[in-house]
């Protein structure tokens, strides 16, 4: 007969008293020889119960094109082999703002 499935409080209260031999575990493989990638999981490990996991960034909103005489700047590299006549030309004539 099959056994019936834990229920989500009595999971976490099993759980919760593994914690410490899990927390001393993470401490374990932090301090000890193993790989730096395997440290550095668990050292996250650590930090994300002890202070919570980090929120994600906020996105950046797009910058709208701004004059460059206004103080806006774009810059665009391009290798030699790939400017075009054009290039030349619009570098030029924004050089010529400035002058």
């Amino acid at each position: 007969m099959a056994s019936q499935p834990m229920s989500e409080a009595a999971l976490r209260k099993e759980a919760q008293k593994l914690s410490e031999l899990a927390l001393k575990t993470l401490a374990a493989i932090m301090e000890g020889t193993g790989q730096d990638g395997v440290k550095l999981a668990a050292a996250r490990e650590v930090l994300d119960r002890a202070h919570g996991k980090p929120k994600p960034a906020a996105k950046a909103k797009p910058k709208t094109a701004k004059d460059p005489a206004a103080g806006g700047m774009t810059v665009i590299v391009k290798r030699f082999s790939e400017v075009t006549p054009q290039d030349e030309a619009e570098a030029e004539a924004t050089e010529a703002m400035f002058r």
